[in-house]
């Protein structure tokens, strides 16, 4: 069974270890903008949007390598191991 993270946690981390970042909803998924570079593989989660979805680990841990956040920083957030 995979892991899961709430996107709440996911969000806390963003806005810690990647300031200035933009959020935008997209009708399937979430898009990450950040330094001119767009992450469009976070999930609305199971069956559509939801208020505060789990999401496979699997999408955060690509999201932060796609933006280099350093495990000292989303390792306080969320646990993607």
């Amino acid at each position: 069974m995979p892991r899961l993270v709430s996107l709440d946690d996911v969000w806390r981390m963003l806005d810690a270890c990647l300031e200035g970042h933009e959020r935008i909803p997209k009708p399937h998924r979430w898009n990450v903008k950040h330094g001119g570079r767009i992450y469009h593989e976070v999930p609305l989660g199971e069956h559509g949007r939801r208020k505060n979805p789990e999401i496979e680990t699997g999408h955060i841990r690509g999201l932060v390598k796609f933006f280099g956040i350093p495990k000292t920083c989303y390792e306080k957030f969320v646990d993607l191991h």
